[in-house]
């Protein structure tokens, strides 16, 4: 391997504070070693290695697919379900297929960093509402709608991490889910829902997701192994109706390319048919609520007065609210100095 090799946009050496990766000591690599090697032996390996089949490999359909449907309410079929290169890649396909140039999307502030990058890329003007710690503010939502009604547009779609929110850790409140699917509902625009931290829920129970809520009109929910598995696999999945998952699979990019990394996905299906994904999945909610309360107390013995910050009950993310006096920009470039990089809220908000 090369030494000079980093993840994803991560400076060597640095302590990168910023960004969603897993710790290399949470991946299951023994047990995917063990997956990838009985894989290897299987007589049909070759097929894997092939172009896959657009919609993805049909046994981690079908396990996705039973799954969902077991622990919500959703009555998904497998048409309602395709494979997608992690979420990322399902932002950019959602960009693609539902948007032009100049056309408007309504986003959290702050929202995901990355992906209001892929939407800049594909020219899009980005209409924001602040958040608290329920989530939106549906009134300053409703806001940007009549703004833009009254301009003659209409959103295409609101980009929403629901759960344990990148960057803020907060969940939206139910009530304010159900507010945004009318609005959804009167202004006709899509809800693309961003769902790759759910699992990751310390305690209590899961709230009902806008999929869920909305009877699966009009909204397009991502998830993802990336958080939960192994980021480098690059899979993940998109349940909508299946009517736009045939117009996704049907794309000139996948009937070019076939789907979503078919070895990957054949790995990955193996290893959630074992049972050892949930397994895993019961093993790092106990590890990454450690982490979490390790760094809740780090903050609370090292901040001054003035500074605060959430205290999420799942998912990767603290979000610190500066006080006005603070020069965030020196504060930045003297962490830097140190090699220590974290989200300043430049080009999130």
């Amino acid at each position: 391997m090369n030494p000079a090799a980093t993840p994803q946009g991560v400076v060597a050496g640095s302590i990168p504070l910023f960004a969603g990766h897993p710790s290399l000591d949470l991946l299951p690599v023994d047990a995917l070693q063990r997956v990838i090697a009985a894989a290897w032996q299987d007589s049909s390996v070759a097929r894997f290695l092939n172009y896959g089949d657009e919609q993805g490999n049909p046994r981690l359909i079908d396990f996705l697919v039973e799954r969902l449907n077991r622990r919500e309410n959703l009555a998904i079929s497998r048409e309602n379900l395709m494979i997608i290169g992690g979420s990322t890649g399902g932002v950019g396909m959602i960009a693609q297929r539902l948007t032009t140039p100049g056309d408007a999307i309504l986003v959290d502030a702050p929202s995901y960093r990355d992906a209001l990058h892929i939407f800049r890329d594909h020219g899009l003007e980005m209409r924001s509402a602040p958040i608290d710690d329920d989530g939106i503010i549906v009134a300053e939502l409703e806001r940007n709608l009549r703004e833009l009604a009254a301009n003659g547009k209409t959103p295409r779609f609101y980009y929403v991490v629901p759960n344990f929110q990148n960057p803020s850790g907060i969940v939206m409140a139910v009530e304010r889910r159900r507010a945004v699917i009318e609005l959804s509902r009167e202004y006709g625009f899509a809800i693309v829902e961003d769902d790759v931290y759910s699992d990751l829920r310390f305690k209590g129970d899961p709230l009902p997701s806008f999929y869920e809520l909305a009877g699966g009109e009009n909204v397009l929910r991502l998830g993802t192994f990336s958080k939960t598995l192994a980021p480098g696999l690059r899979i993940g999945w998109l349940i909508a109706s299946a009517e736009r998952i045939t117009g996704f699979v049907e794309s000139g990019l996948l009937r070019m390319g076939g789907g979503a990394n078919p070895f990957s996905a054949a790995v990955v299906a193996d290893y959630c048919r074992s049972g050892a994904w949930e397994a895993h999945i019961h093993w790092l909610r106990g590890q990454y609520r450690r982490r979490r309360d390790i760094a809740l107390a780090a903050l609370e013995s090292c901040m001054p007065a003035g500074v605060e910050w959430t205290r999420p009950a799942g998912g990767y993310f603290i979000w610190l609210r500066l006080p006005p006096s603070a020069h965030v920009d020196a504060l930045e470039t003297r962490a830097k100095e140190r090699g220590l990089y974290f989200a300043s809220g430049k080009g999130i908000l």
